[in-house]
């Protein structure tokens, strides 16, 4: 399971997971199930992967939550990025729907053309 997203940490199940140094290795305290997460998922919630309760990513020894803050510079990057993606996201909804619409046109005039073959 690859992650393509890397501002997003991915909860992975622990057999067969490629584990980096940096993952954080845990199981669920609910149904044991082995769990892997990128370090950056370090105190969040999450539902695990098997039963689907929540579970708290558990905080490796001597690391801190502010090891985890991004420098301005980094957040403005990525907020930059997140407009660009939202963007591209709001041109596609639009070309789509324009899309549908002239499908919608067409499936109209199909079913007007089926409606007069079967009225003769």
């Amino acid at each position: 399971m690859t992650n393509d997203n890397p501002e997003k940490p991915e909860l992975q199940s622990a057999e067969g997971a490629e584990i980096r140094d940096t993952d954080i290795v845990f199981d669920c305290p609910h149904c044991g199930k082995g769990l892997v997460i990128d370090y950056r998922g370090a105190g969040l919630q999450i539902k695990c992967s098997e039963c689907g309760q929540n579970v708290l990513v558990p905080i490796p020894d001597g690391m801190e939550l502010a090891d985890l803050d991004l420098d301005p510079g980094e957040i403005l990057k990525q907020l930059f990025a997140t407009r660009r993606n939202y963007q591209k996201a709001e041109l596609k909804i639009q070309s789509l729907r324009q899309r549908l619409a002239q499908l919608q046109e067409a499936l109209g005039v199909m079913q007007d053309v089926v409606a007069e073959g079967l009225a003769n």
